[in-house]
């Protein structure tokens, strides 16, 4: 798991649905309903973390339909100012959750990354 997810409070991941649990940790999703994808955004904040792109889906008993996304780190560039380059993007985040709401049975994957956890994606 990443940095975002080592720092989400039991009550978010208790109330999310969790993906992936047959393989290794690193590759489980969180899926945040709508209320716990804001709060989890602004953690990330809080935290210098960077919420890179945002999914939304719905939930089926088979696993997950793709509804949309966001990938803001596609239009906003790293330009060595960290802390900028989270609050542009993590505004984003909020932003387009907020204009995508949904409620039960939906959900947000929010892909993001720490500036230790971007500098190996060599992006």
């Amino acid at each position: 798991m990443g940095a975002l997810e080592d720092l989400l409070p039991e009550e978010i991941t208790r109330e999310s649905k969790q993906f992936g649990d047959s393989g290794p940790p690193d590759s489980r999703e969180f899926v945040l309903p709508y209320f716990h994808a804001l709060a989890a955004i602004t953690i990330a904040t809080n935290h210098d973390i960077a919420i890179l792109g945002v999914d939304s889906h719905g939930i089926r008993r088979d696993g997950l339909a793709t509804l949309g996304l966001s990938d803001a780190s596609s239009a906003i560039k790293f330009d060595g100012d960290w802390r900028t380059y989270v609050l542009r993007l993590n505004a984003e985040a909020t932003k387009w959750v907020t204009e995508h709401r949904l409620l039960e049975n939906h959900g947000y994957i929010l892909t993001s990354a720490s500036k230790e956890e971007f500098k190996q994606l060599n992006l």
